[in-house]
């Protein structure tokens, strides 16, 4: 079985979901908050559209309730995130209609301050068979952001109670990725990008966390790297995407997949 990921979003990350054995302009960006590590693949920025990535510092810790998190020149992380309770409802082409519809939204020109709390969705792209769309499973996202200076790991994050299809099967991905689960040197930061247009502003995270699919299928330790950047007054809203890999129990070829996400602020 091989597993691709595409985006479908004009500017969604596009990533490949491989199997083995059974399922093998002009601007100047300015880190928000103080670097802890080297980043792992993205790329810095903060730039409008799905999947663009915004950060290069290290890992972070969730919390077990929402709440503010500690506000600017603190040295810790951003606001706590909620668990991840209750699967998701979303079918493939509602999360597209509604992810798709959040990458047009005017980007947040502002500079953004405090802390804040968001929940919201993220697709995970498999579509083994490149001519059925609905290859994918939907989960349930929650991001806390700490948008103070000088925060390290200004955000915590949770994904997980994925299900969709998979190779035209139901499929339910049990497991959670956090970024209490990151390590050293992983990417977690938000950025501030002053263009023409205004002060722009991204966030990045690393995710970490064991999935298992039926059957072993997209079973394994999981590595996911979110990006969003943020649309409307006071960061309203956010929209970007992911790349995951998956190092499948036992051993084998990593699996690597994406997707999109979008959030709203509580």
């Amino acid at each position: 079985m091989h597993i691709k990921s595409i985006f479908k979003t004009a500017t969604a990350v596009v990533a490949v979901l491989s199997l083995a054995g059974c399922l093998g302009s002009n601007s100047s960006s300015t880190p928000t908050s103080a670097p802890s590590g080297s980043t792992g693949g993205s790329t810095a920025g903060g730039t409008t559209g799905g999947g663009t990535t915004g950060g290069t510092t290290g890992g972070g810790t969730t919390g077990g309730t929402t709440g503010g998190g500690t506000t600017g020149g603190s040295t810790t992380g951003g606001g706590t995130t909620g668990g991840t309770t209750g699967g998701s409802t979303s079918t493939q082409a509602a999360f597209d209609t509604k992810s798709q519809s959040y990458i047009f939204l005017v980007p947040t020109s502002r500079p953004i301050t405090g802390t804040a709390n968001y929940t919201g969705e993220i697709s995970m792209l498999t579509q083994a068979n490149a001519a059925d769309a609905a290859e994918a499973v939907v989960g349930n996202l929650n991001m806390g952001v700490n948008f103070g200076s000088g925060v390290t790991n200004p955000v915590t994050a949770t994904a997980g109670n994925f299900s969709g299809n998979v190779n035209g099967q139901a499929t339910t991905l049990t497991g959670t990725l956090s970024t209490a689960n990151a390590i050293a040197g992983d990417v977690n930061s938000v950025t501030a990008t002053t263009n023409q247009v205004g002060t722009i502003t991204g966030v990045t995270a690393t995710l970490r966390g064991a999935v298992s699919g039926p059957g072993g299928g997209l079973s394994g330790d999981a590595r996911m790297i979110l990006n969003g950047n943020l649309k409307e007054a006071g960061g309203a809203k956010i929209s970007g995407g992911h790349q995951t890999t998956i190092f499948p129990t036992g051993g084998g070829t990593s699996i690597a997949t994406g997707g999109s996400l979008y959030a709203d602020k509580n």
